[in-house]
């Protein structure tokens, strides 16, 4: 694969929780160069790509602004919860005629080698990244709404916060970690590079570049957090709920007993 541009810019969006890769692609079958269950790869010319993820990203090279907006909306249709407020990443990439190499600097990244194979690596890499950034945000915002509670609970000495909506914090925790699990490869390197000395290296120098690992853990500890929280809200609901049904049944008695000697006299 030749390129005819010695620096490529590469742009990836968090567009939805979910994208119909199968739907997408009978649909947009032409230019379409590799595809798998999680992922659709399209070539639009020498330097203009698209890269689809399953759980809601895309990713675009050498696009304008106007281009990457008509085919954002020529996904939407295809998206499960679309969002409005799209989380973005950006990211260059200079190609060099020197074999072999890999260079990270400041503001881009220099390869001695540009082919589809390096291409999707990096923009799997830039696509994990802008999911990780949504996924802080969303275990921040859960943060910050816990800590409300907590400073309430703290300030009136009583809990807000009921049983149903602890255990849908707990859910949406719990989402975002098996999401994380079952989509992103943060932890071990993508199949690609098991074979490839070249990929291994680039996949290493891109994981430490966008930090995937140290945010992946972030987020993890943060989620945790949260679980650990709400478990002690969900104890102190089971107990006041105890205790509420301790006192009916009190309650009940003493009515029987009122009865009881009532009906006597």
């Amino acid at each position: 694969m030749d390129t005819t541009n010695s620096g490529l810019n590469y742009a990836g969006f968090c567009i939805a929780d979910k994208i119909d890769l199968v739907g997408y692609k009978l649909q947009f079958p032409d230019m379409l160069v590799a595809s798998t269950s999680k992922e659709l790869y399209y070539q639009y010319s020498a330097t203009k790509y698209l890269y689809l993820l399953s759980y809601g990203v895309a990713v675009f090279s050498d696009m304008s602004v106007s281009e990457i907006s008509a085919h954002i909306e020529r996904i939407k249709p295809y998206c499960s919860n679309s969002r409005e407020s799209l989380k973005e990443d950006e990211f260059k990439v200079k190609v060099a005629d020197q074999e072999g190499m890999i260079e990270l600097t400041f503001d881009a990244l220099s390869l001695g080698r540009f082919d589809h194979a390096v291409n999707k690596m990096i923009m799997m890499h830039l696509a994990q990244s802008v999911a990780l950034d949504y996924y802080n945000g969303m275990s921040q915002s859960l943060l910050s709404e816990l800590k409300d509670y907590t400073q309430y609970m703290e300030i009136h000495g009583k809990v807000k916060l009921s049983h149903k909506k602890a255990l849908k914090f707990i859910g949406k925790s719990l989402n975002a970690k098996n999401s994380i699990a079952q989509n992103l490869y943060i932890l071990d390197s993508p199949e690609t590079a098991w074979e490839d000395e070249y990929l291994d290296r680039l996949h290493n120098t891109l994981a430490k570049h966008f930090e995937l690992v140290q945010r992946y853990r972030e987020i993890d500890s943060t989620l945790k957090i949260i679980e650990d929280n709400l478990e002690v809200y969900i104890s102190y609901n089971h107990h006041r709920e105890s205790s509420r049904l301790e006192w009916i049944i009190i309650i009940l008695i003493i009515i029987e007993v009122i009865d009881t000697f009532a009906s006597k006299w």
